[in-house]
């Protein structure tokens, strides 16, 4: 029965998966994204555990599938790549912890029944909450199908047991986040503060229509709720951090991945600076301290006054964002989708799904696109319409599985959003960005000035994270990275390998501490390496000339001394700390006169070391004159060691200054045993 079952189960996940990736649908880990994960991993464990299926069994049923459905599903057969690949990759990773899950799993619940049967309880015995969530948290079990296999061993499962496990785990995560010095960490904005705003103090929600203007606002403060207590008083004193109600504001509260306003709020005797401002059932708070003046109290007149400034480099981040968003469409698949997003002043933080790393050309051609429509100088239009006008409009990127209002405000950038409510199915559409916004936003991109892409990397399985800059530090940036390109255009100049290598370490230094595009980086790096790769050539090629000189030299000067009627010498040739050139030195010469010792001394001026090859004829040794020894005396000298066989022994040492005595005590020994 139960493989019946499986067999039935991965022919229905299959089809499911198959349809549902090829309408755009992804595995994932949350919602319905994470419905998709939990059945294709329901059918993997089925085919791996009860039907003893090899591993990446299940992606390979995607051409069967194809084959006899793609008559109905003909978009089957035009994702069927797209679908096999993503379905591939999902059952690799589900693959790597699969089988110790399964292990864990079966251990643990031997044990449970075991020690059901000791007890003689007559209950049904019960796998814990915490164990299901551990299987969930580290080898990624989905609960069903913990339930699944528990049902199968005749087990249960603690279901309130792992959702306690669950909550906890996400409290712990959430206590993490709060305690990263956020302005205002103390204060809540929940069910209890909005309903005291609501019920008891009998308040309107507060006005934020004026976030899209750049004009102060006058108001009232109409509450004031302090971190101290987390309640609400009547007045705030200097110092204080507090949260501030008022009737009507310019402040734009952090929501959708945009960062807060920053800027004051002042009344006739003080000024209270705002450094963040959250909103919760339609109450905005504004998170800050007074700054000058004695106290903020409850029903004073004041001006709203938010950095502009500050907004503007803000709304640079976010409409370029968008045009990011369309430019990842056009380059990499139309099923690109945003993951999350963070848009602050400095910079632009764009998660998207794909299944590996964008290549440099790519990133390349995203990068010009996107300066490209700045330099265009295109109108950015807004307007709010209704949701079901808005959902019409071919092209409109919207976040899959996001609740959004009704009426909903249009972002677009280079067409009016009427001339796209007149025609929402033109076929032009496709060619702008247009996406359901709330955020702020600028008037014409030509304000953003210039865009850089600074990095890209994985973030979560499948997920791909850009990080850009705009404005001024996109320009700065630009110009850092062609001073840099400049430096690194200059190492062609640089012929000694050692000169050459010490500039690239400083330039590579450089290039990975400084802020610069990645297109840029990326370029410089392939500079660096292909000098890298000199470097190796010229070392090569030093390498080869120190063995021909040094081979040359000792050659000749063994032939030399041998035809004077002596037995041995002691030589200098100076080849660096290439031990290479100087065991081939002596190799060669004593293969000329094999019944010649020799020892050949070289050093490094820079590195102020002595380097000693020594190489004794077995008549020598026999004489007493072992290589080791006469290695290890003549560097004691100049406070070296060394080493080797009898015959052949090498060493190093540090006093480059007494080379010369080194060599003398060398022609001594030798002289004092043959």
């Amino acid at each position: 029965d139960n493989v019946d079952m499986a067999y039935r189960v991965i022919a229905d996940h299959i089809r499911t998966l198959c349809i549902s990736i090829a309408d755009g649908a992804r595995p994932g880990n949350e919602g319905r994204e994470y419905v998709l994960r939990r059945v294709l991993r329901r059918a993997v464990r089925y085919g791996r555990e009860v039907l003893k299926a090899k591993e990446g069994f299940f992606s390979k049923l995607v051409p069967v599938v194809v084959r006899v459905m793609s008559d109905v599903f003909p978009e089957l057969a035009t994702h069927q790549g797209k679908i096999t690949e993503i379905i591939a990759e999902e059952e690799t990773s589900f693959g790597r912890t699969l089988t110790k899950g399964i292990e864990r799993f079966k251990k643990t619940s031997k044990q449970i029944l075991a020690a059901h049967k000791a007890s003689k309880a007559g209950d049904k015995p019960m796998l814990s909450g915490q164990e299901s969530f551990v299987l969930w948290d580290t080898f990624g079990f989905p609960v069903d199908l913990t339930e699944l296999m528990a049902e199968e061993y005749g087990i249960g499962v603690d279901m309130e047991g792992f959702k306690e496990a669950m909550s906890a785990a996400k409290e712990k995560s959430r206590a993490g986040g709060k305690n990263k010095g956020a302005a205002g960490a103390g204060l809540r904005f929940e069910a209890e503060q909005t309903a005291h705003l609501r019920d008891t103090l009998k308040l309107a929600a507060t006005v934020d229509a004026h976030k899209f203007s750049k004009a102060d606002v006058k108001s009232e403060v109409c509450a004031i709720l302090s971190s101290g207590s987390n309640s609400f008083v009547d007045q705030a004193a200097a110092g204080e951090v507090v949260a501030l109600v008022v009737g009507a504001t310019s402040y734009y509260a952090e929501m959708g991945g945009q960062v807060a306003d920053t800027g004051t709020i002042e009344t006739s005797g003080a000024t209270f600076a705002v450094e963040d401002a959250k909103i919760a059932a339609g109450y905005v708070f504004h998170v800050g301290k007074v700054a000058k003046g004695a106290s903020v109290k409850v029903g004073d007149s004041c001006t709203v006054r938010v950095d502009y400034d500050r907004r503007h480099k803000i709304a640079n981040n976010h409409t370029c964002t968008h045009l990011l968003n369309l430019a990842l469409r056009n380059h990499i698949s139309e099923d690109v989708q945003q993951k999350g997003s963070l848009v602050d002043d400095e910079k632009l933080r764009f998660d998207f799904n794909n299944n590996k790393p964008v290549d440099a050309k790519r990133l390349g051609k995203i990068e010009k696109d996107i300066q490209g429509d700045i330099d265009r100088a295109l109108q950015v239009y807004y307007k709010e319409v209704s949701l079901g006008d808005g959902k019409a409009i071919h092209g409109l990127r919207a976040v899959f599985g996001e609740t959004y209002p009704d009426p909903v405000r249009v972002v677009s950038i280079g067409k009016p959003v009427d001339d796209l409510l007149k025609d929402p199915k033109a076929s032009d559409n496709y060619g702008y960005s247009i996406e359901f916004c709330g955020g702020t936003h600028l008037d014409n991109t030509k304000e953003a000035a210039a865009f850089a892409i600074l990095s890209e990397e994985g973030v979560a399985k499948g997920v791909r994270r850009i990080a850009a800059a705009t404005g001024e530090i996109a320009q700065a940036a630009i110009k850092r990275g062609s001073d840099l390109k400049a430096k690194a255009g200059k190492l062609d100049g640089v012929k000694d390998a050692t000169a050459l290598q010490q500039e690239l370490n400083k330039l590579k230094a450089e290039v990975d501490k400084v802020v610069i595009p990645l297109t840029t980086k990326n370029e410089i790096r392939d500079v660096l390496a292909k000098h890298s790769k000199k470097i190796v050539e010229l070392g090569k090629k030093a390498a080869a000339g120190n063995k021909k000189k040094a081979v040359a030299e000792a050659v000749e000067s063994v032939k030399k001394a041998a035809g004077e009627g002596k037995t041995s010498c002691v030589l200098q040739i100076d080849v660096g700390l290439d031990s290479k050139a100087l065991l081939e030195a002596v190799e060669a010469s004593l293969k000329a006169e094999p019944a010649f010792s020799l020892m050949v001394f070289s050093s490094d001026d820079k590195k102020k070391k002595v380097m000693a090859y020594a190489g004794v004829s077995q008549d020598a040794v026999d004489k007493g004159l072992a290589a080791p020894t006469w290695i290890k005396e003549s560097l004691a000298v100049c406070g070296g060691k060394g080493g080797g066989k009898p015959n052949r022994a090498q060493g190093q040492g540090p006093g480059i200054d007494k080379l010369g005595e080194a060599m003398k005590k060398a022609e001594e020994l030798a002289a004092s045993k043959l």
